[in-house]
């Protein structure tokens, strides 16, 4: 059984948050990458033409990469829960079929998520104390 190292994002220095953020973002832009007429369809836009094969799988992907988000940064519950209500809002916007795929692609969820992430990490100071040892500190007290 292997232990995860999740990391409060105060613990990260700036050049850390923005090596992980950058990882991060070119995943989630591969995974919300839309399509055009200058290059051929890649295997997600044809996954996401099947109707419901493409939804599940859109889906998946996003509480994929969710994962490994949360493998990467230790979050407080406020952020988790903008990531969950956007896979959510996804899931349900691309059931109905024609109209589903276009929201697929105007939405990008995983973005949308990073966007989130990013701005949640970079606000945080390296120098304050963690999520941890605040209501450590404030439970002793």
């Amino acid at each position: 059984m292997t232990t995860r190292h999740i990391r409060d994002p105060a613990s990260y220095s700036v050049s850390q948050k923005k090596e992980t953020l950058r990882a991060l973002h070119r995943q989630a832009r591969h995974l919300d990458k839309k399509w055009s007429l200058s290059c051929k369809p890649d295997e997600y836009f044809l996954l996401n033409m099947i109707p419901i094969l493409g939804d599940s799988m859109s889906t998946i992907l996003a509480v994929q990469y969710l994962r490994q988000i949360h493998s990467s940064f230790a979050l407080p519950p406020e952020v988790e829960n903008k990531f969950v209500r956007n896979v959510i809002i996804h899931a349900g916007g691309s059931i109905v079929p024609l109209v589903g795929w276009l929201f697929r692609r105007v939405f990008g969820v995983n973005m949308r998520n990073y966007k989130v992430l990013e701005k949640y990490v970079m606000s945080v100071d390296p120098d304050s104390e963690s999520i941890e040892a605040d209501s450590v500190t404030g439970l002793i007290n």
